[in-house]
């Protein structure tokens, strides 16, 4: 059985807030949606990398359909 009346702080070592009794993440709210921001933010990031290099190859290749090198 778990000691109930231990205080439990959140993980996140900048933030050390008190959780309630009975919560059951490991982060308080603030941090959890602080993470889910970093989250987004990086898939925002990797997502426009990936449209930027599709765009180049896209460009590539119809340059290279619209003008072959004939020999």
């Amino acid at each position: 059985m778990k000691n109930e009346t231990a205080v439990r702080v959140c993980k996140n070592k900048k933030c050390q807030k008190v959780l309630p009794l009975g919560y059951k993440h490991k982060y308080c709210e603030a941090c959890r949606n602080q993470q889910v921001e970093n989250v987004k933010n990086i898939g925002k990031v990797v997502l426009g990398g990936v449209g930027a290099i599709a765009s180049v190859v896209v460009a590539v290749v119809s340059i290279v359909k619209i003008n072959p090198n004939k020999k």
